[in-house]
């Protein structure tokens, strides 16, 4: 469900709006829930009456890390990434090579374990 809520989310949205996408979608919530998740959850930010999703998702921590562990670097193992992800998040090293593959900055050696730098 808050998957649902992310993915409408991924462009700003005036509530009214939001509200009935889900309703469409599947999520029965009344608009006094959706308001106290939209308040509550620290992933989701406002700008003037429109609510959006914000930069702390999967995605983005994960890119960040690699980008950290590959700075100056041409390649780095998945495992070597893995080390810096933090312990409450559960992520694969697939997922990992997933995600960095899908920002076009990096690409999988063939051997499927190493992350390589794309030649720009």
């Amino acid at each position: 469900m808050v998957e649902t809520i992310y993915e409408q989310l991924k462009t700003p949205k005036p509530i009214e709006e939001l509200h009935q996408r889900l309703n469409e979608a599947g999520v029965k919530w009344n608009m006094s829930q959706l308001q106290l998740f939209l308040l509550m959850d620290s992933n989701i930010k406002k700008t003037g009456d429109l609510y959006s999703a914000g930069g702390n998702n999967l995605n983005t921590i994960i890119l960040d890390i690699v980008d950290k562990v590959m700075d100056g670097k041409p390649v780095a193992p998945i495992r070597k990434i893995m080390e810096y992800v933090p312990n409450d998040i559960t992520v694969s090293g697939e997922e990992i090579s997933k995600i960095a593959e899908s920002s076009g900055k990096y690409i999988i050696h063939s051997n499927g374990a190493v992350l390589m730098r794309t030649k720009n």
